[in-house]
């Protein structure tokens, strides 16, 4: 099993203010009522309660434990029943779940956490394998604001930048990144993510968590689903009706190939 590298930072996902506002556009995407759906990197299950009422049944999966046991918590407080709506750990670059899915999604950038290619491989292998008759997959990742050589050249720093701030009672959570390194020739990134935890000015934790971000540019993602043989039947470029290549998401809706 991988390592679940988010097992410390999973405490602190659920207040982040950031998230996009990309729900209304998966329950646009939703087939109908009876639908099943999986959803790949669930994690704390912002998107998975949310689809819930809107479908027959939504299946999860993450790889991090400490990131299911916090949706299952939520689930459970929600009065969501486990024929609603399951969550489990699993790798998405290989799992089997012996069923198959109408509609299969990825919010967040999951895509862009995977590092290697044969992990890539993995998942579109395991997305054929899930996909139901007439079934769709939506795949998203961020459109870079850059072009390459910019990225190449101005990515990098070591300096720590302030990505948002809650106030709680008694104290305050932070989370600021850092971009120490990137892997310049396959353009992938290694943000560091710093979240602390204050009580009135004293600092009372401090988790860093290191991830992996691999850029795609929109010509890429296009051409990815396309060498796994995949039909491309939507794109768009964010959740407000941009146009693909033009707003700051990059997001793919795929079928399999004729």
């Amino acid at each position: 099993m991988k390592v679940d590298i988010r097992d410390e930072a999973a405490a602190y996902y659920d207040y982040n203010p950031t998230a996009p506002d990309d729900i209304p556009f998966y329950i646009d995407r939703i087939p109908s009522p009876e639908s099943a759906l999986l959803e790949l990197g669930c994690g704390t299950g912002r998107v998975t309660l949310a689809l819930a009422g809107h479908c027959r049944f939504i299946q999860g999966i993450d790889l991090s434990p400490a990131m299911i046991s916090i949706c299952e918590a939520k689930l459970a407080e929600a009065g969501i029943p486990p024929s609603k709506a399951k969550v489990t750990v699993g790798d998405i670059t290989d799992f089997g779940l012996g069923r198959t899915f109408d509609l299969i999604i990825a919010p967040f950038r999951v895509l862009q956490n995977l590092e290697l290619e044969s992990d890539v491989d993995g998942l579109f292998r395991s997305i054929r394998r899930h996909l139901a008759p007439g079934g769709a997959c939506i795949l998203n990742t961020f459109n870079p604001n850059r072009d390459r050589e910019r990225l190449r050249r101005e990515w990098t720093r070591e300096s720590e930048e302030l990505c948002w701030e809650v106030t709680l009672a008694g104290g305050r959570i932070t989370c600021h990144d850092r971009c120490p390194r990137m892997d310049t020739e396959k353009l992938i990134l290694y943000p560091e993510l710093v979240y602390r935890r204050y009580e009135e000015e004293a600092l009372r934790d401090e988790t860093v968590l290191k991830l992996v971000v691999r850029c795609y540019y929109p010509d890429d993602l296009e051409n990815l689903a396309a060498a796994h043989g995949f039909d491309v039947v939507g794109r768009w470029g964010g959740y407000g009706g941009e146009v693909y290549g033009e707003g700051p998401e990059l997001v793919l809706q795929f079928a399999e190939g004729s």
